[in-house]
């Protein structure tokens, strides 16, 4: 019987390609705007700054935005945007979105006080497949998603402190999200990170 050497010749190719590529291996990060930002593991994690974010990373006892800010940051009116809680700084939004739905963001300063830490928080994020880690619009800071939470954290190594973005979602009536407004709240954080970014930029 003749067997062909088909299948023979192009597991070979597949070898020496498969061969050719190892150890190049690259996680590719997307800022909000889609511009794919390649880093390899191990990369020099720090970013050209474009501003002094002192102020931003700075505990106060001020919220980061007013509820005007914010809405201008998602790009709603005014009226659809409430403050619920002040505590030191650590904030709570209430917004009303397009589709009639409510999402509570969280804006807050994590003292942590160690820059070694943000360091590794976005090594480790770069180095991890699953984890979302995204260089904002301005090109300077690091924006990494938590996996399983949702929340963001502006990571920027000359800064001991990250900033956290949240949200929560509460229906009374049991009512759950659908697919495209929990895009559009996922969409909304990146929107708030980058505003506030821009915002504090010295």
């Amino acid at each position: 019987m003749k067997v062909s050497n088909l299948p023979i010749a192009f597991l070979g190719m597949l070898l020496i390609y498969a061969c050719g590529n190892s150890g190049k291996k690259e996680k590719s990060t997307t800022n909000s705007s889609g511009t794919a930002i390649k880093a390899e593991a191990g990369t020099k994690v720090d970013l050209e700054q474009k501003g002094d974010y002192t102020q931003l990373y700075t505990p106060s006892a001020d919220c980061k935005l007013t509820t005007v800010q914010l809405a201008d940051a998602l790009g709603y009116n005014g009226n659809q945007v409430e403050e619920q809680s002040n505590y030191q700084g650590n904030c709570w939004y209430k917004v009303t979105h397009p589709g009639d739905f409510t999402v509570n963001y969280g804006i807050s300063l994590e003292k942590w006080g160690d820059a070694n830490i943000i360091e590794d928080e976005i090594k480790n994020g770069l180095k991890e497949e699953m984890i979302d880690i995204r260089i904002s619009n301005s090109g300077d800071t690091y924006i990494k998603r938590h996996p399983a939470q949702g929340f963001l954290l502006l990571l920027n190594t000359n800064y001991g402190n990250p900033i956290k973005i949240s949200y929560n979602y509460l229906n009374t009536n049991g009512l759950k999200l659908t697919d495209s407004q929990k895009d559009e709240r996922r969409k909304n954080t990146y929107k708030i990170a980058n505003y506030l970014i821009d915002q504090y930029k010295n």
